[in-house]
């Protein structure tokens, strides 16, 4: 039997923290350009470098994407900073799987009301088809909030089909 292989790229939605520093560093930068051509100081310029550079820093950090990759019963979640910076953020395991639903779903219900440690790889958009995992490790619940396409959550369906409920769908009763 073939392996099962899937991967999906989702842009973060900029966050009112990530604009606000973001112009935070523009208005620095530019600030010191002017001090330093106003009164011939060249420790400003020196000063407006190191800020551009610290700019570009803050530029790439909040230019978020996130790589989910489905192999054969494991999704991966990669965030992808700055298009060149990749980190591994973790995995969901359908064997540990509890329910996967989408967000507002009544099976989701009995989860919510436990403890949980939380992990948001969604892109943050209002009108965006969020899906809510629960997986059981060992330090506890975890809640993933993510927003797979059609063919990752028909393949975790095809991996767990008393777990999985696609939306739209009604689950499966076995």
């Amino acid at each position: 039997m073939g392996d099962v292989y899937h991967e999906f790229l989702l842009k973060r939605k900029m966050t009112a923290v990530g604009l606000a520093v973001r112009v935070f560093f523009v208005s620095v930068c530019f600030s010191l350009v002017c001090l330093g051509i106003m009164f011939v100081q060249p420790m400003f310029l020196m000063l407006a470098v190191a800020f551009g550079y610290l700019t570009r820093f803050v530029f790439q950090q909040t230019d978020v994407e996130f790589e989910y990759q489905y192999l054969n019963g494991e999704c991966q979640f990669d965030k992808i900073c700055g298009k060149s910076r990749r980190k591994g953020l973790g995995k969901l395991e359908m064997s540990k799987i509890e329910v996967i639903a989408p967000e507002g779903s009544k099976e989701l219900e009995q989860y919510e009301k436990q403890n949980y440690h939380m992990k948001n790889f969604s892109s943050l958009q209002k009108e965006a088809d969020r899906y809510i995992a629960f997986e059981r490790k060992d330090s506890g619940l975890v809640k993933v909030i993510f927003e797979p396409n059609e063919e990752i959550i028909k393949e975790m369906q095809k991996a767990a089909p008393r777990k999985v409920r696609i939306k739209g769908e009604k689950m499966k009763e076995y």
